[in-house]
C-alpha cells in the first residue's frame, strides 16, 4: 500500500464526514451508469475489461483512510464484482421500461468505501442480443465525468480482450497527481490572486439556498428522492442556436435559465448560486478518473438586464472570469465567511446545480454491436440516488440531442410537488429563452 496527499474534493467529503451511515461516507453515496448494449457479450472479457480498468485508474482502488490525518491509500487491484443474471421473461413493463428500473436499482445500491475496488458492475440480459450494463462506483473515488471515461475506456478494453489486442488508450495520469498538481496551484501566487479576485468578487451577497415546505431537520431519517425531466430535441437545437449567436456554450444557456428561475423562487437579481463543475481547468487531467469535480460560485447581477439574451449575455460574462479564477470551493469559503450563511436557516437548504458535459469521444462508445446509454423519463421517484444533504439539480445534454434532468431532493424539507413545480418552471424558462430571447426576461409567461 502507498499513501498520498487528499485533493481538495476529499478533504471536503473527510470535513463533512458522519460516519459510515450518513454523509459522504456512506455505502449509499453511489454514482451509477447504465447501457443499453446489442449483441451477444463475452462476459469472460467484459470481466477481463473491468479489472483492466481497475489496473489503469489507481483511484479505483484507493480508500481514503479517515484518520486524524487522512490520506489515501492505494492499494493492489483486485476483480470487480461482475453480477450476471437473465431478466425474467414474465417481468411487468417493456424492455426499455425495465432498462430504466435497472439504472433505478444501480443508484440504489451500495458500496463500501473502505474495500477496493471502488467498482461493480451488473449485466442484466434480456437475451443473447439485448442487455443492460450497470457500472457502479461509490462518489468519493468517481465524478459524472469520471463515469464517460470508464465507459470509454471499457468499450476500448472489452474490444481489446475480444480481439486479443492492446487496448488502444494513451498513458493517464493518476489521481494522486491531480491532488498534487491542484494543491501546488492553490498554495502558488494564483491561488492568491484567485482568492483576491473572489473576496471581491463575492462581496455583500450570500448564496442561494431553497426555501423549504418544513423546518430541515439536523439529520435526515427518510430516503432521497428524485424528479426527472426530459427537454427535447427541438428546444435543446434551439438552446443550441443561441448559444452560438451568444458565442458561448449550451451550459451556459443552461445556467442563464437557471438564474432566471432563482430569481422566479426567490425575488432576486443580484444573485449567488453555487455550481458543480467538472473542476478539470488543467486538459492533461481529462482523462483521471476520480473526483475531480468543483464547486463554483456564480455571481450574476440581472438588474439591468431587459430580454433572455442579454440575461445570456450576463451570464457568459460572469463564467468566464469565474472560470478564469476557479479554486477549490474552500478557499471561497474561507475568502467570503459569510457567503454560505443562507444554507444554516432553518426553512432553507443548500441548493447545486450542474451541467455534465461529456469527455472527448465519449458520445457512443461501442460494446459488443452497440449501446446506448440509459436516462430517465420525466418522472417523480419516492426513492432516488442517496445525497449527503440539500438539493442536487443536474442536467446531461446526450447526444441523441436531448436533455435530462434530475433533482434530488429530500421529503422531509420539500414536497415532490413544488420541485415538480420548479423543473415545469425551469422548461418552460428554457424554452422561452431559446426560441425567443429578445423577448423581455421578467415578462409573465
Amino acid at each position: 500500500m502507498s499513501r498520498f496527499p487528499l485533493s481538495s474534493p476529499q478533504q471536503l467529503w473527510c470535513s463533512g464526514d458522519q460516519g459510515d451511515h450518513a454523509g459522504f461516507f456512506a455505502g449509499g453515496f453511489v454514482m451509477a451508469t447504465a447501457l443499453r448494449i446489442t449483441g451477444p457479450i463475452d462476459v469472460a472479457a467484459l470481466q477481463g475489461a473491468l479489472d483492466d480498468l481497475v489496473r489503469r485508474h489507481e483511484i479505483l482502488r484507493t480508500v481514503v483512510a479517515r484518520t486524524d490525518e487522512p490520506y489515501q491509500e492505494v492499494h493492489e487491484a483486485a476483480p470487480v464484482p461482475l453480477v450476471v443474471r437473465d431478466v425474467p421473461a414474465d417481468r411487468p413493463g417493456s424492455r426499455d421500461e425495465i432498462a430504466e428500473e435497472l439504472l433505478n436499482e444501480a443508484e440504489r445500491s451500495t458500496l463500501d468505501p473502505r474495500r477496493v475496488p471502488q467498482l461493480r458492475a451488473v449485466l442484466s440480459r434480456f437475451d443473447a442480443g439485448d442487455a443492460v450494463l450497470a457500472l457502479i462506483t461509490h462518489h468519493t473515488g468517481a465524478d459524472e465525468w469520471s463515469n464517460r471515461v470508464l465507459v470509454r475506456d471499457l468499450a476500448a478494453t472489452y474490444r481489446a480482450r475480444v480481439t486479443g489486442t492492446e487496448a488502444a488508450l494513451p498513458p493517464v495520469p493518476q489521481y494522486r497527481d491531480f491532488a498534487a498538481a491542484q494543491r501546488a496551484a492553490a498554495d502558488g501566487p494564483d491561488g492568491e490572486t484567485a482568492a483576491k479576485f473572489w473576496r471581491e468578487k463575492l462581496s455583500g451577497v450570500q448564496i442561494f439556498a431553497v426555501p423549504t415546505d418544513r423546518e430541515v431537520p439536523e439529520r435526515h431519517h427518510e430516503p432521497y428522492s428524485a424528479s426527472n425531466f426530459v427537454v427535447d430535441r427541438d428546444v435543446m437545437r434551439a438552446v443550441g442556436e443561441l448559444a452560438a449567436e451568444a458565442r458561448t456554450d449550451v451550459p451556459t444557456v443552461l445556467l442563464a435559465a437557471f438564474n432566471v428561475l432563482v430569481h422566479a423562487i426567490a425575488g432576486t437579481t443580484d444573485q449567488a448560486i453555487d455550481t458543480l463543475t467538472t473542476g478539470r481547468t488543467d486538459p492533461r487531467f481529462d482523462d483521471t478518473v476520480g473526483p475531480v469535480m468543483n464547486f463554483v460560485v456564480l455571481r450574476t447581477d440581472l438588474a439591468r438586464c431587459l430580454s433572455y439574451r442579454d440575461v445570456v449575455a450576463a451570464t457568459r460574462d460572469v463564467c468566464l472570469e469565474t472560470y478564469a479564477n476557479e479554486i477549490p470551493i474552500q478557499h471561497i469559503e474561507r475568502a467570503v465567511p459569510e457567503l454560505m450563511q443562507p444554507n444554516d436557516e432553518p426553512r432553507k437548504t443548500n441548493c447545486i446545480v450542474g451541467v455534465f458535459p461529456r469527455p472527448s469521444g465519449a458520445g457512443t462508445p461501442r460494446i459488443a454491436d452497440g449501446c446506448t446509454e440509459i436516462y430517465k423519463r420525466p418522472s417523480v421517484s419516492p426513492i432516488g440516488p442517496w445525497i449527503p444533504h440539500g438539493v442536487a439539480w443536474g442536467m446531461h445534454p446526450h447526444p441523441s440531442g436531448e436533455l435530462s434532468g434530475c433533482v434530488q431532493f429530500n421529503a422531509e424539507d420539500l414536497d415532490a410537488d413544488t420541485v415538480s413545480g420548479w423543473t415545469g418552471e425551469y422548461q418552460r424558462i428554457l424554452a422561452a429563452m431559446a426560441t425567443d430571447p429578445g423577448r423581455s426576461w421578467t415578462a409573465p409567461r
